[in-house]
């Protein structure tokens, strides 16, 4: 399996501005992204993994109603076109094509149809550089930067930065010692009582239409669940779910797409947490990093986020050719 990620520190945005023109304007021919595709996006998600959640089945498909998302294949190439409220935009291209004659490929299908090339780019950062990138790019895209972290970290919260986390995850396991945990298997009676949990847990986190949007799409994931590449856990507590998480395995990394407790249980997130990162480690030991995604902006998830001490960024900034 390749096994390097995207990274465009090394491309030059000049030279992803050059025409090509390597195909005629017809080469792209884009169809909704759906369940029925998961095949044919996996298959490039595999051979060309990257650490970005954008290229993940989950990170397609689960926002594809909300993002519009279609794809298109040319030359053993992934292209992803969305929208939102500016209008239509793109992720870099995935594949085997160079970024260069990629964004030339996305420049001439804007041109035969009257679109701006609003092209997303993704680029790795350590934490202590992501005001660089912030200003050295014109439209960088502070919202949508993901959180990454060496999935060591969670195993334990070891160490003084993770001495909050590791207190709380203590308080779980000496409070809630009989607690039960079980893998995500798609069944039935599973499904029945996640349904029941979320819409419980949604009455008391009700945050927006993008809250509500992730919370549609999660919900129907999971009755969907055994045909996604998921891999999950549940935590109960006197027979009852008291949380969950799941997400999927991409070339060294492990991407959470979903992570929701009860907080009347007090550490039941660093207990989903450091149980999955464990299982994950045991089942994918080729697992560096986890990628917790986005904040979407959304302070208290910023502020969370960076709570449990990232080590990199996916950064993102748009350029419009």
């Amino acid at each position: 399996m390749k096994t390097s990620t995207i990274d465009t520190r090394s491309i030059s945005i000049l030279k992803l501005l050059e025409p090509l023109s390597l195909q005629d304007s017809n080469t792209l021919s884009f169809r909704p992204a759906t369940l029925d595709c998961i095949g044919i996006l996996k298959e490039y998600i595999d051979r060309y993994p990257s650490r970005s959640c954008d290229f993940s089945i989950g990170g397609i498909l689960l926002w594809a109603d909300y993002f519009h998302y279609s794809f298109a294949e040319y030359s053993d190439t992934l292209f992803l076109k969305g929208e939102d409220d500016h209008g239509v935009f793109f992720h870099q291209p995935l594949g085997a094509l160079s970024p260069e004659e990629g964004m030339s490929i996305i420049r001439d299908y804007c041109s035969s149809n009257h679109l701006l090339p609003r092209i997303i780019i993704p680029g790795e950062c350590d934490v202590d550089n992501i005001d660089e990138y912030e200003s050295s790019h014109d439209v960088y895209l502070p919202d949508w930067r993901e959180y990454m972290y060496n999935i060591e970290q969670f195993l334990r919260f070891s160490g003084k930065k993770m001495e909050k986390k590791r207190n709380h995850l203590n308080y779980f396991m000496n409070h809630f010692a009989d607690y039960e945990m079980e893998i995500l298997d798609g069944s039935r009676t599973q499904k029945d009582q996640l349904v029941e949990f979320n819409e419980k847990f949604n009455l008391y986190h009700k945050d927006g239409d993008t809250f509500d949007y992730e919370s549609n799409a999660i919900g129907r994931a999971i009755e969907e669940y055994e045909r996604y590449p998921f891999f999950g856990l549940l935590i109960r507590y006197e027979g009852h779910i008291i949380g969950y998480t799941f997400g999927e395995a991409v070339g060294d990394t492990f991407i959470i797409h979903a992570e929701k407790g009860d907080i009347e249980y007090r550490g039941v997130y660093q207990a989903l947490s450091s149980l999955l990162s464990r299982e994950v480690a045991e089942i994918y030991p080729e697992i560096r990093y986890l990628n917790r995604e986005d904040d979407m902006g959304n302070d208290y998830l910023r502020q969370s986020k960076l709570s449990y001490h990232p080590t990199k960024f996916i950064a993102k900034w748009e350029i419009s050719a």
